[in-house]
């Protein structure tokens, strides 16, 4: 028997959900270099999610996703990354492009020592 496969995966969820848990812990505490690594994991399965969503026709959270791959990548340090997949999503979503704008001008404030 064939098994059916859901259009987006509950464990892909949790582990890209835990994967920015061990990324803030270890910022928090100041280990750099492993934050970025877990900020790079949750930003490529932000993508994959980003993908699913989309194909099962649920673009708002394809969008949500995509935003996070994104502020993930910045937290990582791949900030260019980060700015192209913005502007990305703003040519894409031009009626969300002020909420995506503010998303990305928390994090350049936040990363200028002001927070």
């Amino acid at each position: 028997m064939a098994s059916v496969q859901a259009p987006v995966s509950d464990m892909l969820v949790t582990v890209k959900s835990r994967e920015i848990q061990r990324a803030q812990a270890a910022e928090r505490t100041g280990r750099r270099a492993e934050a970025a690594r877990h900020f790079l994991a949750a930003a490529h399965l932000e993508l994959v999610l980003a993908g699913d969503f989309e194909e099962a026709g649920d673009r708002e959270l394809g969008r949500r996703s995509r935003i996070s791959a994104a502020s993930c990548l910045w937290r990582a340090g791949r900030m260019s990354d980060a700015e192209a997949l913005f502007e990305e999503l703003k040519a894409s979503e031009p009626s969300a492009a002020g909420e995506i704008q503010d998303v990305l001008d928390d994090l350049k404030h936040a990363s200028s020592g002001a927070a």
